[in-house]
C-alpha cells in the first residue's frame, strides 16, 4: 500500500483534522516497515538460493575428486593384489601363511663346472610342454641340481642323508601381498612383512656360477634322485670376513636366509 492508496483510505474515514493526520502518520510509518521486511525475506530468500547452489557445486566437485582419486590410487599395500615366489628344496608350500601352489618341479641350472650357459636356477615343472624339434647348431644343457656338503648342516624332512639328492622346489601363490623378498643373513623378516619360509643361502661351488638361493632349512630329498649324476652342485654359503665387516658377521659360518612377503 504506497501513499496515495493511504490518503484515499483515510478520507472515507470520519474523523477529526487531528485524528486523521495522526492516523495517517501511523499507517504510513507501519507501511514502511511492512515494506522492509518484505524486502528483507526476499533479499534472504536470495542468499539462501545461492548457498544452497553453492554448497551443491561444491559436494559435485568433491564427489568427483574422490571418484578421480579412486580410479588413478593404487589399491593400499597389503589389501590387494598377490605375488609368487619359490620354495627350493620343498615339494609343499608353507601352510601357515595362506599360500597355494603354483606347481612343484626340479631345480634346473648350469653344469657344475662349465663356464658358458645361463646362470639363473629354475624351479622346472615335472612335467615339460615341448615345441618343434631343431635340427643341430650350437647349444646350450640346463641340468638338474643335487646337494653338497649340507648333511651335518640341514634337517632332512623326509630321508637320512640329502648329499648327492636331486634338489626339488615349488612356485607358491599368495594373496593379498604382492611384494616377495628373500633377505639374506636372517631368520626373521622385519616389522610389517610376513615370514613364508627361513632356510640357508646356497649356490654353486664351482667354476659354473649360480645365483644364490634360499633353501628350506629342512628340504626334502627326491627319492628318484638320490644317485650322483652331477649337474648343478649346490653348496652351502658361509661370510669371510674381510670386506664383510666382523662382526657382526662370523667367518666361515653358515649364511642364512628368510622368504618375506609383505
Amino acid at each position: 500500500m504506497d501513499a496515495k492508496h493511504i490518503t484515499n483510505y483515510i478520507k472515507k474515514i470520519p474523523c477529526s483534522w487531528l485524528m486523521c493526520t495522526l492516523l495517517l502518520v501511523a499507517l504510513t510509518m507501519w507501511n514502511t516497515k511492512l515494506q522492509n521486511k518484505l524486502d528483507t525475506l526476499v533479499v534472504n530468500s536470495n542468499s539462501d538460493e545461492a548457498a544452497n547452489t553453492a554448497e551443491d557445486h561444491q559436494d559435485k566437485n568433491l564427489a568427483q575428486s574422490r571418484q578421480r582419486r579412486a580410479v588413478k590410487s593404487p589399491p593400499p599395500p597389503g589389501r590387494a593384489g598377490a605375488t609368487t615366489y619359490v620354495r627350493w628344496g620343498r615339494s609343499t608350500c608353507p601352510n601357515t601363511s595362506n599360500s597355494e601352489r603354483v606347481y612343484e618341479g626340479v631345480v634346473g641350472g648350469p653344469w657344475y663346472d662349465n663356464t658358458g650357459g645361463g646362470s639363473s636356477l629354475l624351479c622346472l615343472p615335472r612335467h615339460p610342454q615341448w615345441n618343434k624339434k631343431g635340427t643341430g647348431g650350437s647349444k646350450t644343457w640346463i641340468y638338474g641340481a643335487e646337494f653338497r656338503s649340507v648333511d651335518t648342516l640341514m634337517g632332512h624332512a623326509n630321508a637320512e642323508k640329502l648329499d648327492n639328492h636331486d634338489v626339488l622346489c615349488v612356485v607358491c601363490r599368495v594373496e593379498m601381498r604382492p611384494t616377495s623378498l628373500m633377505i639374506a643373513a636372517r631368520r626373521e623378516c622385519y616389522k610389517g612383512w610376513t615370514k613364508e619360509y627361513e632356510g640357508y643361502l646356497m649356490a654353486s661351488g664351482n667354476k659354473g656360477k649360480t645365483d644364490f638361493i634360499c633353501v628350506d632349512h629342512q628340504p626334502e630329498a627326491d627319492p628318484k634322485g638320490h644317485e650322483d649324476k652331477k649337474g648343478t652342485l649346490l653348496y652351502k654359503t658361509v661370510a669371510a670376513c674381510g670386506s664383510l665387516p666382523c662382526p657382526n658377521y662370523v667367518h666361515s659360518r653358515e649364511v642364512t636366509c628368510v622368504v618375506c612377503t609383505k
